[in-house]
Parts: C-alpha cells; sequence; structure tokens
C-alpha cells in the first residue's frame, strides 16, 4: 500500500476531487489484492466486482452500506451453517469412516400451567 494522504486531503478531495478519491480507492484496492496469496486473488476480484456493482445500483452511500453490509450478513451466515454442519457431520475424510450423523440432544417439554386458571 501507498502512504495515505491525510484525513484532510481525503474529506477534501471527497468534496471537491471525487475522480481522484475514486481513482485512490481503486489503486488501494488493486494493492491489497495483488498484495494477496495467489490462490485468492481470483475470488477477491470476484467479490470486489460485487461489492462494485451494488456501488453503481445504489444512489446514496447509506444504500451503499447497507447493501454491501447484506452481503457480508449473507456470508457470515453460509459460514454459521457450514460450522454447525461440519459439527454435526463432521470433515468429509470423518463422514467417509462412519457414515453417521451425530444424534441431536433431545429433551423433555414440561407444560407450565396458566397463572389465574
Amino acid at each position: 500500500m501507498t502512504d495515505w494522504p491525510s484525513f484532510e486531503r481525503l474529506f477534501h478531495m471527497a468534496e471537491h476531487e471525487p475522480e481522484a478519491l475514486e481513482a485512490f480507492r481503486q489503486q488501494e484496492v488493486a494493492a491489497i489484492i495483488d498484495s494477496a496469496p495467489e490462490e485468492m486473488q481470483r475470488r477477491l476480484r470476484g467479490l470486489q466486482f460485487q461489492i462494485d456493482c451494488q456501488r453503481e445500483l445504489h444512489q446514496t452511500p447509506v444504500g451503499v452500506c447497507m447493501a454491501i453490509s447484506q452481503m457480508m450478513h449473507e456470508s457470515l451466515g453460509k459460514l454459521q451453517n457450514a460450522m454447525i454442519d461440519l459439527q454435526n457431520v463432521g470433515l468429509p475424510e470423518e463422514r467417509a469412516s462412519t457414515d453417521t450423523l451425530i444424534p441431536a440432544t433431545s429433551a423433555a417439554v414440561i407444560p407450565f400451567p396458566l397463572a389465574g386458571c
């Protein structure tokens, strides 16, 4: 990454030189992706493409922020589901040896009487 301009300079660019700020943003994004391991770069470029598409689709910065935040939440949800699947099933090499699911814990449901009845 290059040396970043001061906050005041970035603020000035946002208000008076938006094209220069956008060029700086693109340069920094490209530098970060290029510095990633080669096997991750294609995925990172694809993700950046999706982010750029969201930036084009929404007309306000808040709309862009909300759309990208939704993307992150969906990704975290997929990660959580994958982790739950691993806990319930195990790694692929473990499944090959057992082919059984870990049974879910069960519990008795205790009925509560309604108050005042």
